[in-house]
């Protein structure tokens, strides 16, 4: 990202590319890609899929900007999915002639005013050095931080990484467990621009199919508290996905409080049955569901 702003005609240097340490020209740029991305021991064994096109696109603006200057980028292996993007990864090795070195940086250290980059080139099978005038690292892309605080605020499920999870990848690819909560953009996970504008179009779309009804219809098989039976435990509070479910109180004619029991919102239940098979006073039953109805199913069988 600062690369971007380097080179960006409104950046801090006019477009021009100078080094943030003295403001001279570099002349050999080392890119170095996965730095931190699908590495298991970094805790990060996702790829950032980002990285790969905006490597390469910086290759070609430093070339473009630097006539004399030489472009090299150490990589495990290059990713392009995407309409043009290998042909754009290939003009930028075969027309902007970067050099694309496959194999992983193993030291980096300071002689003079250069950096010295050690790595291998697992294609030959030997050790490169190179003497880099600016190293340019192709971080991972992750969540933001306080991103799992807000999905449990919303009710939405993440994953371990603390990016969001959509209700289903083919079916509901934009929308959460959660009704009227929708996905678009690298919340969801690693993602450039088109893929981006894509997912928030089609979020755009389904939050203008829920305002364009004048009421809105809810699945009827949502769960149900019997409230003469509910212990207050509050374990189906834990595992509901949709954040249905809260705590009610019962009160005498006096005001007095006689107990807390679970008490489902209808309108944001999804019917999953979840809090059914965890609540062990089975004082919990889906509408359509319960036992007397499941019972007289079995019996005119």
């Amino acid at each position: 990202m600062t690369f971007e702003r380097l080179a960006s005609a409104s950046g801090p240097t006019g477009g021009k590319i100078l080094r943030p340490s003295d403001g001279k020209e570099p002349k050999q740029v080392v890119f170095i890609q996965c730095v931190g991305s699908r590495a298991r021991e970094k805790g990060i064994s996702y790829c950032s899929k980002v990285c790969c096109m905006y490597t390469a696109k910086h290759t070609m603006l430093y070339h473009h900007k630097v006539h004399d200057g030489q472009a090299y980028v150490f990589f495990m292996d290059a990713r392009t999915p995407g309409k043009g993007y290998d042909e754009f990864w290939r003009r930028a090795v075969e027309e902007e002639e970067a050099v694309y070195i496959r194999g992983m940086v193993s030291r980096m250290y300071q002689r003079g005013d250069k950096i010295v980059v050690m790595g291998s080139d697992i294609q030959v099978g030997v050790q490169v050095e190179i003497e880099a005038d600016l190293v340019v690292l192709a971080t991972a892309v992750q969540p933001q931080d306080g991103a799992d605080l807000l999905a449990q605020k919303l009710g939405i499920s993440y994953d371990k990484y603390n990016f969001y999870s959509e209700a289903h990848a083919k079916l509901k690819p934009v929308e959460c467990a959660t009704a009227g909560i929708y996905l678009a953009g690298a919340c969801q996970g690693p993602k450039d621009i088109p893929d981006t504008v894509s997912q928030a179009s089609a979020a755009a779309a389904k939050v203008m199919t829920l305002f364009a009804k004048d009421k809105l219809e809810r699945d009827p098989v949502v769960a149900k508290v019997n409230e003469k039976y509910c212990v207050g435990c509050f374990a189906c509070k834990k595992v509901c996905a949709y954040g249905a479910i809260e705590e009610k109180e019962i009160r005498d004619r006096q005001g007095n409080l006689v107990k807390k029991v679970a008490y489902v919102n209808p309108g944001v239940c999804g019917g999953c049955g979840t809090c059914q098979a965890t609540c062990p006073s089975k004082s919990i039953e889906l509408d359509g569901y319960t036992d007397e109805q499941i019972m007289a199913m079995i019996e005119a069988l």
